[in-house]
């Protein structure tokens, strides 16, 4: 695919900006990069996630910024004023600032609940457990495609679309649900145990529109799309 990709403050599709526990997962961050654009939307990150990223991957695998190069993955510019989201964990104010200075309208990320409710409301951004996001936006097409992706290179031992679709629910129980009938198989059981929160935020997942009160978002869908 291609290599580096320029930061346009313009986009065609809805962007969604990667926690660096996201970058850190290839299968997780795959599905995100590979099917995010033919889903209507586009993975993106920052220096700043990616350096952290990097400090928690396996020390043989694929670095970020590679993988950045290899799919044309938008590098967001780092965003200023972090101070400013007061009820948002430390470091995670940082990603935050760059998720909205990306324009993203989603941050994925595995801890949801590190950022606050009206530090994301303040720039329109919800932040979104992976596997709700993915279970949401990924098309089936998009989806078949990653999976042929990781089967074309796990030679050694070779997989069948069929076995890494039963794998996806180890992580993805909710992504795998789905696409149950995909492949006609049962899925893998892991010891994936979903967070407490896994969206939190005021735009809604599916039509992206504000929603004045965020109790009235339910498993991050609004009341006009349940």
């Amino acid at each position: 695919m291609s290599s580096a990709t320029t930061f346009s403050a313009s986009s065609e599709v809805t962007r969604v900006f990667l926690d660096a526990n996201i970058i850190a997962k290839p299968v997780t961050r795959t599905l995100l990069v590979v099917g995010g654009v033919p889903s209507g939307f586009r993975a993106l990150w920052s220096q700043a996630a990616e350096q952290e990223a990097t400090v928690h991957m396996r020390p043989r695998a694929l670095p970020p910024s590679t993988v950045r190069e290899r799919f044309g993955v938008l590098l967001a510019p780092s965003g200023q004023g972090e101070e400013r989201f007061g009820g948002t964990k430390g470091a995670d104010r940082q990603i935050l600032a760059d998720a909205a200075a990306a324009g993203a309208h989603f941050l994925i990320t595995e801890d949801v609940d590190d950022s606050g409710l009206d530090d994301l409301a303040s720039v329109g951004i919800s932040a979104v457990n992976p596997d709700l996001f993915l279970a949401e936006r990924l098309t089936r097409d998009a989806y078949s495609t990653v999976i042929d992706l990781f089967v074309e290179r796990q030679l050694n031992p070779p997989t069948t679309p069929a076995q890494f679709h039963a794998a996806i629910a180890k992580q993805h129980p909710r992504l795998f649900a789905a696409h149950a009938d995909l492949y006609g198989i049962p899925p893998e059981r892991g010891a994936h145990s979903e967070p407490a929160v896994i969206f939190r935020g005021t735009c809604c997942l599916r039509c992206e529109r504000i929603v004045a009160d965020p109790t009235a978002i339910i498993d991050g869908l609004g009341p006009e799309c349940r």
